[in-house]
């Protein structure tokens, strides 16, 4: 998310002492509103430079079509504009619209669900992580993709959108995934995410470790991770397993709390991370320094991370920030690799999210483009439930916490569903090479902002 949402409206100057207050359109026409983006991205952007000079901004229907232009798509797949009302309802209200449920592709083809939001309308109807989706719309799922069919079958992101279903559950037969699909109808409508929805102390061999499934980085998270780590302090952990594998960012004062919560005790008052503007907006570089909580560990042996390709942004932020101060592992797949931030800018009724400022911890480490790679590849197992102890990635992050070497792996045949964690919105299913992205509209808008 931002480091600041900031509430520009439509005021002719900028204040003389907020490097980062540029005003707003003259008014709300969209020539307006895109001449008003243009000159964003001309001055707050972090490759500005690459901003070219000779765009007409009358020339495109929205300002989120001129950004989509005008970005440096080498390395910035992130900037964007979204509707005021939908990010604002995720970011300070957790509240999205919806089905509620992330897919994955298998190397064969299949879709299963890698996991169903709690109070979603899929969580309420039942469905749960390893079901398998096998058609939607009327349509199995090898016709949506011949006729690039999803769109239509999943239907518009709005609130009364009826979504027709087939769904394999792997328990309803003994053919496992030959089980005799069912029918279902869901509805479409705001829900509120529960971003922790697994919090729990394992007895690992006499040792309490601490494991956490964390999902989205947004407001309410903040109370949630902290009922979560008063569990763990409660319960003497020291080691903990922390599993971002679906999630993609959020609000960086989120990310904060994390930091705080793991490594508050043993490291408060040194650097958490710096945000680094462009040399002419240098009078908004800031250091964050790490803070004690009321429920931060009293100390972090150690903590794995379990992470894969939709893992992003504010994500990325907490595993950097936390290795200078504590013993860190990685395990799953690479991370998405993006190691810079948004400020928020508001408009009429929209906000724009250029990137701004790069991310660096106590070390200056940063420009982790690539991702980060893991200290034992493990596959999303879907033939178990998260926090399962033999779960693949559960299992291999253990496998860290005892010292041990890498479990073995069986030949991995899950991918990615996220596949490079894009930003655009996407109410639908699109086929990709690497697979499905999730039915998470809502929320895939707005992945990875800070």
């Amino acid at each position: 998310m931002a480091v600041a949402a900031l509430a520009l409206g439509l005021c002719s100057g900028c204040a003389e002492d907020d490097p980062l207050d540029f005003g707003g359109p003259r008014d709300c026409t969209i020539p307006e509103q895109n001449a008003f983006m243009y000159r964003l991205m001309q001055e707050a952007y972090l490759w500005n430079e690459y901003v070219p000079d000779d765009v007409d901004p009358a020339g495109f229907e929205s300002p989120s079509a001129l950004v989509t232009e005008v970005r440096y798509d080498e390395l910035d797949r992130w900037s964007r504009v979204s509707d005021l009302a939908t990010s604002d309802a995720l970011f300070e209200e957790g509240m999205v619209i919806g089905l509620g449920f992330r897919t994955r592709r298998t190397e064969d083809n299949r879709v299963l669900l890698g996991f169903v939001d709690p109070l979603s309308p899929a969580g309420v109807a039942g469905l749960k992580r390893g079901d398998e989706l096998v058609g939607a719309g009327g349509f199995t799922n090898t016709e949506l993709d011949e006729s690039d069919g999803w769109t239509d079958a999943l239907g518009p992101n709005e609130p009364g959108v009826d979504v027709q279903l087939e769904v394999a559950s792997p328990d309803s037969s003994d053919a496992g995934s030959d089980a005799e699909p069912r029918s279902l109808s869901l509805t479409k409508d705001w829900y509120p995410l529960v971003t922790v929805p697994l919090a729990d102390v394992i007895d690992h061999d006499g040792t309490p470790v601490g494991y956490l499934f964390f999902t989205t980085f947004v407001e309410p998270s903040i109370d949630e991770l902290s009922d979560a780590f008063t569990q763990f302090e409660a319960a003497g952990v020291r080691n903990i397993v922390i599993d971002m594998r679906y999630n993609g960012g959020g609000r960086i004062s989120a990310a904060r709390h994390l930091v705080d919560l793991l490594v508050g005790s043993q490291a408060s008052g040194e650097i958490s991370y710096r945000t680094d503007y462009t040399p002419a907006l240098a009078d908004a570089n800031s250091t964050r320094h790490i803070e004690r909580q009321r429920a931060s560990l009293p100390a972090l042996d150690h903590v794995v991370f379990i992470t894969t390709g939709s893992t992003a942004s504010a994500s990325e932020l907490v595993i950097n920030a936390v290795r200078p101060w504590a013993p860190v592992s990685i395990v799953g797949s690479s991370t998405a690799g993006k190691p810079v931030g948004s400020a928020q800018f508001t408009f009429c009724d929209k906000a724009a999210h250029p990137i701004t400022f790069r991310l660096l911890n106590a070390r200056d480490e940063g420009d982790y483009f690539d991702g980060f790679a893991t200290s034992c590849d493990s596959p999303d197992d879907l033939s178990h439930q998260l926090g399962d102890p033999l779960e693949a990635s559960m299992a291999a992050a253990l496998a860290r916490l005892d010292g041990e070497a890498c479990p073995e792996l069986q030949e991995e045949d899950e991918e990615d569903g996220e596949g490079e964690a894009e930003l655009e919105p996407s109410p639908e299913l699109r086929t990709r090479p690497a697979g499905l992205p999730g039915a998470y509209p809502g929320i895939d808008a707005l992945r990875g902002a800070y």
